[in-house]
C-alpha cells in the first residue's frame, strides 16, 4: 500500500512568504507616498505661480488704457522705505487705480505694517481721486480673493527713470524724482499649513505707462 504523503507549506515557507509580502506592501506604500508628495509639490508650485502671474496680469492689463506712473511720486510716504505702493491713472474710465502690498488679509483691511510671512497680500483700490486711499478705506479689495497665497518678504515695487549713461536708473527718493517704469517683484507661498515650509516662488515683470514707447 502507498502511504499518504502530507501536502502544504512548511512553517519556514510561510514565514518567508509573509516577510516578502510585508516588504512588497511597505515598498508600495513608500512609493505611493513619495509620488503623492511629488504631485503635491508640483501642484503647489503651479498654483502659486498661477496666482502670482494673475496678480501681475491684473496690474499690467487690468486697465488697457492705463497711464500715469507719474503719479507714483506722491504715494510713498517715507523716503528710504521699500516701495509697497503703486498708482496708475485709467485714461478711458477716468479713475485712479492703486495697488498696495500689505498685511491684513484676514482682517479685511490693509495694515500699516510692512510685509510679513503670515497674511500679506496684494490689494487694489479704484477711486476718482489721485490721493492714495486710506488703509481703512472700503475701496481696498484683495486680488487673491480666495486667500490662497501670502506674499513673503522681498515683494515690492522698484521705480526707475531714464538715465543719460544707462537705460534706467533706480530712484531712491520718490518725493523728488518722477519714475517712468516700475519693476514688480511678488514672492509668494501657499497658505496651506502643510506647505508653508516650502521655498517661496517669485514672479517679476517691468511695467511702463501705456502711452510710452516699449522697452
Amino acid at each position: 500500500m502507498k502511504k499518504n504523503r502530507k501536502t502544504g507549506f512548511t512553517m519556514i515557507e510561510v514565514l518567508v512568504s509573509l516577510a516578502l509580502m510585508v516588504i512588497i506592501v511597505g515598498l508600495s506604500a513608500f512609493l505611493y507616498a513619495r509620488a503623492a508628495r511629488i504631485r503635491k509639490l508640483i501642484t503647489y508650485q503651479s498654483n502659486v505661480q498661477n496666482i502670482l502671474n494673475s496678480m501681475i496680469t491684473e496690474i499690467n492689463f487690468g486697465s488697457r488704457d492705463t497711464i500715469g506712473l507719474q503719479y507714483a511720486y506722491d504715494i510713498v510716504r517715507s523716503v528710504g522705505d521699500p516701495p509697497y505702493e503703486l498708482g496708475f491713472y485709467d485714461n478711458t474710465k477716468g479713475e485712479y487705480v492703486f495697488y498696495l502690498i500689505s498685511p491684513g488679509m484676514y482682517s479685511g483691511h490693509p495694515s500699516s505694517l510692512p510685509t510679513t510671512n503670515t497674511d500679506t497680500s496684494l490689494w487694489q483700490a479704484k477711486t476718482n481721486s489721485s490721493d492714495f486711499p486710506s488703509r481703512t478705506s472700503e475701496e481696498w479689495k484683495l486680488i487673491d480673493i480666495n486667500k490662497s497665497i501670502v506674499l513673503a518678504s522681498g515683494s515690492s515695487f522698484t521705480y526707475y527713470r531714464p538715465d543719460s549713461t544707462t537705460r534706467f536708473k533706480k530712484i531712491d527718493d520718490l518725493t523728488v524724482e518722477t519714475p517712468i517704469a516700475v519693476k514688480i517683484i511678488l514672492t509668494g507661498k501657499a497658505t496651506d499649513p502643510s506647505l508653508r515650509t516650502r521655498p517661496p516662488i517669485t514672479a517679476t515683470t517691468m511695467v511702463r505707462p501705456k502711452n510710452k514707447i516699449t522697452f
